[in-house]
């Protein structure tokens, strides 16, 4: 952050006059609270004055006794919140200098209005850096991102927009539904935007909050408004919240990773029941939107990286080695995934097989992290090392599992005290009011809990063909992710983790059947869904999900076992393919013992894909060319 020197003598000589005209002083203790320039103590202090004209002179007396940069605040915040602390403006000049003849009205705006402010606020994005020690350090700071507001997915490699920005999302007057999968970057776009928010010129109050919804506690459900909002006595409250309610147009409320609207006060601000004219943002997932769409809102598809996006990525990230990742075409095809991109340059530091699927990400980044904190550099120890410690680890992935049942990431008991294993979580710090604070814990990005959480499935065979049953439902939904994580853990082609958890003999038990099992239950599905003929009926469950997970699982016997059961006709006419499922969809067609028919009409598909397929052209008898030429292809 950047200072102006601050003339300690001259902002003594306005003292009178700020002691005698401010007002709203909840206002600027709010502001000063939240810039951590008062602590809590210090704002019990204020409020046991027994009226404001004590209250300002305790607030003067505390800015000043901080230095200059504290002086720099409040100022700040005074020029910010004018409308609402000072009194009416006068017309009285003086010098640049801040000096004022005795002999003439003091005027407090014009006063202000001599300094300049600006602020360089640097904020932390990195939601994954934990994951690096300090020789591993890897650039985190926000890449730009596609962001698509035609309400589709239309490319992929997604082409750049850059006539969408953070920048201008704020500026929109619109709810805003940033729509993406897991990873894509919905929450560095949200934080991106807060980051925009502090380094705002505007000479306006506004109010910026954020939640994390997945890192709520139980007791969120029943929170009114101001308890949501606000941590501070009662009388500032009150004072804060009319300002809100009567200025409302100026709030702003990211609500981060949303499922449902089963909070009586997150309902009540979505229908604007509550602070009518604040604009409410909303981060999930596909399969969660059409919860959001019966308020008037701006749908933004958060697609990831660009071609150019990971290029530039991975230039700063791997240097001269990104050529390894371009070359490789399977693992290109997730790094369109900012989290996943991530990952794939850590991955890099380790000995371990470069990953070409998700879970093979996962399980090198397990490795990776588990090695950094054992100081286990040679394979061998590692493995040693990561079977001592099979308790631990299988003890965090029953937390991970019951939290991810519960929809809920705030793990409110550690499950061991082993530093290496807790080092897939973060500490969070919940207050709920001025002096009762209580510390739980979080995995560092939710899919690292629904990882663990698969991991724990496959320990517990048993619960498995009730998850399967269960995701289907409405209610259960949100246990789908762990499928593919299931798939990826059995696979005989990456037993690096799980051997060292589970004996062998007990995965290839559970493989014998989990194929299967899965391949008939989504079977069944699609068929209830194709008889019934609409998009209101059963699961979302579609072709392209279950070849995603057969493609985590790379087991070929799968692959046929699901393509026997469609009779060799994989029909996936007007699709959307990223280039992961164009990868999953060329791994399932190659399995293939015999030609297949492959309708690809209107289908939209990027070059990256395009190139996936063009691989099992072999296995592939068309429907005559149709499937080809309406193909489009995404530059």
């Amino acid at each position: 952050m950047h200072f102006f020197v601050v003339n300690l003598n001259i902002f003594g000589q306005a003292r009178v006059h700020l002691v005698r005209e401010l007002k709203n002083l909840s206002v600027i203790v709010e502001n000063l609270y939240q810039r951590n320039v008062f602590s809590d103590e210090e704002v019990i202090r204020i409020q046991e004055e027994i009226n404001d004209y004590d209250k300002i002179r305790k607030i003067l007396d505390l800015v000043m006794k901080k230095g200059e940069a504290a002086c720099y605040e409040f100022l700040r915040i005074i020029d910010m919140t004018r409308k609402r602390t000072l009194g009416t403006a006068s017309l009285t000049p003086y010098d640049k200098s801040g000096a004022w003849t005795e002999t003439k009205t003091f005027d407090l705006h014009h006063w202000i209005s001599c300094y300049s402010f600006k602020e360089d606020t640097q904020m932390d994005i990195n939601y994954l850096q934990d994951l690096f020690d300090d020789s591993h350090k890897i650039d985190l700071s926000y890449t730009p991102l596609v962001l698509d507001t035609e309400g589709s997915l239309r490319t992929y490699l997604p082409e750049e927009k850059s006539e969408i920005s953070p920048g201008d999302l704020l500026k929109t007057d619109k709810n805003i539904v940033l729509v993406g999968k897991a990873g894509i970057g919905k929450t560095a776009l949200t934080q991106e935007m807060l980051k925009v928010w502090a380094e705002s010129d505007s000479k306006e109050l506004d109010y910026m909050f954020y939640f994390n919804m997945r890192e709520m506690t139980s007791d969120f459900m029943s929170m009114s408004l101001e308890e949501l909002l606000f941590s501070e006595p009662d009388e500032f409250k009150e004072e804060v919240l009319a300002d809100m309610k009567k200025n409302s147009d100026s709030v702003t409320i990211i609500f981060d990773g949303i499922t449902d609207l089963s909070s009586s006060v997150v309902r009540r601000l979505v229908e604007k029941d509550l602070l009518p004219d604040a604009k409410i943002i909303i981060t999930c997932r596909p399969d969660d939107e059409e919860d959001f769409f019966s308020w008037d809102s701006l749908r933004v598809e958060v697609k990831g990286f660009s071609e150019q996006s990971i290029e530039t990525y991975f230039s700063a990230t791997l240097g001269e080695q990104k050529n390894k990742v371009w070359s490789n075409l399977e693992l290109l095809t997730l790094c369109y995934v900012p989290m996943y991109a991530v990952m794939v340059a850590a991955c890099f530091s380790s000995e371990d097989p470069q990953p070409c699927t998700i879970t093979k990400v996962y399980v090198s980044i397990v490795r990776f992290c588990l090695e950094r904190n054992s100081n286990k550099t040679k394979i061998r120890h590692l493995e040693s090392y990561i079977n001592s410690k099979g308790m631990e680890i299988l003890s965090l992935a029953e937390v991970a599992f019951q939290a991810t049942g519960g929809k809920t990431a705030n793990l409110t008991e550690l499950p061991c005290y082993d530093s290496s294993v807790l080092s897939f979580l973060k500490p969070l710090v919940i207050q709920r009011n001025l002096t009762e604070r209580y510390a739980t814990h979080a995995f560092l990005h939710y899919t690292m809990q629904e990882f663990f959480a698969a991991l724990w499935l496959l320990k517990n065979p048993d619960k498995a063909k009730d998850v399967l049953q269960q995701c289907l439902t409405e209610e259960m939904k949100h246990m789908r992710p762990l499928i593919p994580f299931m798939c990826g853990l059995l696979s005989e082609k990456s037993p690096s983790l799980m051997k060292c958890l589970i004996p062998a003999e007990e995965l290839k038990k559970t493989s014998n059947w989990f194929f299967k099992e899965m391949t008939t239950t989504f079977y069944h599905c699609l068929c209830e869904q194709d008889e019934a003929d609409t998009e209101d009926s059963g699961s979302d469950v579609d072709i392209l999900f279950l070849c995603r997970c057969l493609y985590e699982s790379q087991c070929p016997d799968a692959c046929i076992y699901l393509l026997d059961k469609l009779d060799y006709c994989l029909d996936l006419a007007g699709e959307i393919l990223d280039p992961y499922s164009s990868c999953a969809v060329a791994y399932v067609v190659t399995q293939s013992k015999k030609k297949i028919q492959l309708n690809l009409e209107d289908v939209m598909v990027s070059e990256h894909g395009m190139r996936c397929l063009f691989g099992c052209l072999k296995n592939v008898q068309w429907y005559g060319c149709a499937c080809v030429f309406n193909c489009q292809i995404a530059a």
